[in-house]
């Protein structure tokens, strides 16, 4: 659940717009920080009243969607709040696990890790139906994949190679700077 329900955001929201401060705003209602009010204006100037909303917990982001946000946060050289901005996400942190995780893992990292595998079953049904094996693909489907899984492999590969020269390039930086 949110900290901060939706009408208690729009309230907020109005009387920064109506011109109050965004500091004696957060110390009159006792938020923890005013760039939490900054965020909210944000969202309600991009997206308006959807923006301030809250999200479904349960959201999933397929791996081609992370590395699309990671790849246009280093394109942009944007920051975490600017690119979940962009995205519509709802917390830069997220973005910053995802980054941590491919820099770890590769895009395997960026796979849906959370809870109960998809195709886990809870209960067992009487009527269980066979399972198909890989083995039982299809050639299209069979080249499908494959296609997928290259183009993952180009992504990840050119951003690391990004990756890599902005580190050579902050490294000459610093031995020039001495």
């Amino acid at each position: 659940m949110s900290k901060f329900n939706f009408d208690f955001k729009v309230k907020v929201v109005t009387e920064y717009l109506s011109g109050q401060a965004a500091f004696s705003l957060a110390r009159k209602y006792e938020i923890g920080n005013r760039t939490t009010i900054s965020i909210w204006v944000q969202r309600f100037e991009r997206f308006g009243i959807k923006g301030l909303q809250p999200k479904a917990r349960d959201l999933e982001y397929t791996s081609q969607f992370k590395v699309d946000v990671l790849n246009w946060k280093k394109q942009n050289q944007a920051s975490l709040p600017v690119t979940a901005l962009h995205f519509n996400l709802s917390s830069p942190s997220t973005i910053w696990q995802w980054e941590k995780r491919f820099e770890a893992l590769g895009i395997e990292g960026l796979e849906r890790k959370r809870g109960n595998s998809k195709n886990m079953v809870k209960h067992k049904n009487k009527n269980v139906k066979p399972v198909v094996q890989k083995d039982s693909l299809t050639t299209k489907e069979t080249l499908k994949q494959l296609q997928k899984e290259n183009q993952m492999l180009k992504i990840e590969n050119e951003y690391l190679k990004k990756l890599e020269a902005l580190a050579q390039k902050k490294s000459a930086q610093r031995k020039s700077q001495k």
